[in-house]
């Protein structure tokens, strides 16, 4: 805007080679209008204070054209203040601190380039201009040119008759470079839109169904404080700057951290929302596991999020983050090398998390180690021994091991070899195989499907039959206790048979040989 484009020249562009600083003469003027920047500076103060009798005397208000002849100086002033304050910039010009003016601009020796607005389609160019003063000397005014053309542009940037109407109802009062009219209407912009959150906000919690549920409180918590004050302030923000802001108002808005934070809540309210939303969805997948692991993830979203709102504010600042963002890069490299082990690790439970091999009490073996899983965090994976002992193996490890999870099974293989003695007859060997597969065709517990009973080999010392059958259940407790059944009824059904079991044997031949 213009007020930073002539306000700001007196903070900013003050520098030794400037001609006040050469030692050149500065006329002496009452209200300090010796050269362009100077009474330009000038002209903001007091428009800013509201002082807009004052504010004429910086313009150049002779020979006036059209309806401009018809206004007051302070009228006029009022208008060209709300015109430079709601404009639409084509150009804004430096203005010098000399008395000269400016000799390389293409115009008059006693005329200086504000700036061109638009009028429509029409570029306008604004101009000061160096007119006498009253102690003879010259000083640089506001051109009447410029003046006159401030009825034609005050229709097109001019307030509606709704503001204008509450304009001249209310005092004509300033604070912090809003009139007291501008900041009337912008608070009731401000309610208004927050008062339309609100009323969506319900409306959405009414669709969620019942409201107590403890999801559908969040969400509407969600619309009606970090959304409904984030809309607020971008409305407000907008209303000030369509309305027309003041030099010290443009400067607060500009250097003010509120609405960047309240942005920033916003978004990590909203990833607070996804993240216990999405951690409902797993939970009702029985993927607790994986649930766990959107909280890191979101955390780094967050830190992510924080960092692009601070190199905004910075650069809001005028800090050139070029510089910020090179120190980050070479910064990130070392981290990277550094936490190049740690990131593994995490990545590998990024894939038990999402893949799940294996789930916390879970019992697997994983290597050479056998045990139940007690938990699965970022880095390590903690297994208990059936020794008691507590195995920790990295993450990156256990994603890339052979992963044997025994608690994933949905029956549990019962396999007996049975060896009978030598001098088992064909009879007793009929009348045991028959015994067993009517045992386990009997029993509930045994399942139908892979089963068999088989005399399978003649070894040795030994008349093998091979038992193949699995057990209804995946609790290695009952496991034992069904098969310890098992095994003492098929003990009987080879008593009954009138035989019994081969003891391993040896037969050691030995010659002697005589000389």
């Amino acid at each position: 805007m213009l007020l930073f484009g002539l306000a700001g020249v007196q903070a900013f562009s003050q520098d030794d080679n400037s001609p006040a600083a050469e030692g050149l003469v500065i006329p002496a003027d009452k209200y300090d209008r010796g050269t362009p920047r100077r009474s330009a500076d000038g002209f903001l103060a007091v428009l800013e204070a509201g002082d807009y009798e004052t504010a004429a005397e910086y313009m150049d208000l002779r020979n006036l054209r059209g309806s401009a002849s018809e206004l007051s100086g302070a009228q006029l002033a009022r208008r060209f203040y709300v015109i430079i304050q709601r404009a639409t910039w084509v150009d804004i010009d430096d203005l010098i601190d000399d008395p000269a003016g400016r000799s390389n601009d293409n115009l008059p020796d006693y005329r200086d380039s504000i700036g061109i607005i638009l009028d429509g389609d029409k570029e306008v160019r604004l101009l000061m201009q160096k007119v006498p003063g009253s102690n003879g000397a010259h000083i640089w005014k506001i051109s009447n040119a410029t003046v006159s053309l401030i009825p034609k542009l005050y229709s097109v940037y001019g307030f509606p008759d709704v503001i204008e109407d509450l304009r001249r109802s209310l005092p004509q009062v300033s604070f912090l470079g809003y009139e007291l009219f501008k900041l009337v209407a912008i608070a009731a912009t401000g309610a208004i839109v927050y008062l339309v959150v609100f009323l969506m906000a319900l409306v959405v919690r009414r669709m969620l169904g019942d409201p107590e549920l403890p999801k559908n409180r969040r969400v509407f918590k969600f619309l009606v404080q970090p959304v409904g004050i984030w809309m607020v302030i971008v409305t407000v923000n907008a209303a000030g700057v369509g309305l027309g802001q003041g030099a010290t108002a443009e400067a607060l808005a500009r250097l003010s951290p509120v609405p960047i934070l309240v942005t920033v809540w916003m978004l990590f309210a909203a990833m607070n929302l996804l993240r216990d939303a999405y951690a409902f969805r797993l939970r009702n997948l029985d993927r607790s596991g994986a649930a766990v692991l959107l909280q890191p993830a979101s955390n780094a979203i967050k830190l992510l999020i924080a960092v692009g709102a601070a190199l905004v504010y910075l650069d809001d600042l005028g800090i050139n983050i070029t510089t910020v963002l090179a120190g980050l890069g070479v910064g990130g490299i070392a981290v990277a090398l550094a936490l190049q082990k740690p990131m593994e690790d995490v990545f590998g439970a990024l894939t038990l998390y999402t893949q799940q091999p294996i789930r916390v009490g879970d019992f697997c073996r994983i290597g050479t180690a056998t045990g139940t899983i007690e938990e699965i965090g970022l880095r390590n994976t903690r297994l208990r021994t059936l020794k008691n002992t507590v195995i920790t193996i990295p993450n990156a490890q256990v994603a890339n091991a052979a992963i044997d999870n025994i608690s994933a099974r949905r029956k549990i293989r019962f396999r007996p070899i049975l060896r009978l003695r030598y001098d088992t007859t064909p009879e007793q060997l009929r009348q045991i195989l028959g015994g067993i597969r009517e045992l386990l065709d009997s029993h509930e517990q045994v399942l139908p499907e892979d089963q068999r009973v088989r005399f399978k080999d003649i070894s040795d010392d030994a008349l093998l039959i091979e038992v193949n059958s699995y057990l209804d259940t995946t609790d290695w407790a009952t496991y034992l206790e069904l098969a310890e059944e098992l095994n003492i009824r098929i003990l009987e059904i080879v008593t009954q048979a009138g035989t019994s079991l081969s003891l391993p044997a040896r037969v050691l031949h030995i010659e002697q040989t005589t000389d």
